[in-house]
């Protein structure tokens, strides 16, 4: 079975051209879903590292271009360690590639942010999603609650505690 993937494209930048990354990795669009704020593309996960006349099977170099395109999809804080933080992690990349699409639908278009937390003498670390949001608080944790029962719920058990999502006031 093929795993597919939706990818964000800001209103104003549809529907006259595919995204970005799209273009620059040689991605095999599907269905076009219109948003309010936007639209999503659906594509094919295996299709990720396929170039025209090439496909990538070095396992750290698509790591490293996933990387590099979930950092044109977020404000990565604490950057170096987050990234390090991610090519350990990997599996986290997937959810992290859907997470804008299903933030987007609920929250509206806002900015992203991924912020490592560790505390070493406890002997954990986790990725933060902080969803800057312009809503009142009471607005904001309705919102967080809906984004987690319609999509992260699902994810939860896939992230092994090593992601979460938060809302902070922008």
């Amino acid at each position: 079975m093929q795993k597919t993937q939706e990818l964000y494209i800001p209103s104003g930048e549809y529907p006259q051209q595919f995204p970005p990354a799209g273009e620059r990795l040689g991605l095999n669009f599907g269905t076009f879903v219109i948003l309010e704020h936007g639209f999503t593309a659906t594509y094919s996960i295996p299709n990720l590292f396929e170039a025209e006349d090439s496909v990538e099977t070095s396992i750290t170099l698509q790591a490293q271009r996933l990387l590099e395109e979930l950092e044109n999809l977020y404000v990565f804080e604490n950057h170096e360690e987050t990234g390090d933080f991610l090519l350990t992690n990997d599996y986290l990349m997937e959810i992290l590639f859907e997470a804008p699409a299903n933030i987007y639908r609920v929250f509206g278009q806002v900015p992203i942010h991924l912020e490592l937390h560790r505390d070493p003498e406890e002997g954990w670390d986790e990725l933060f999603i902080i969803i800057k949001s312009p809503y009142s608080a009471e607005d904001a944790i309705t919102l967080q609650e809906k984004l987690a029962e319609d999509w992260f719920l699902d994810r939860m058990t896939d992230t092994r505690g090593k992601l979460n999502i938060t809302e902070e006031p922008l």
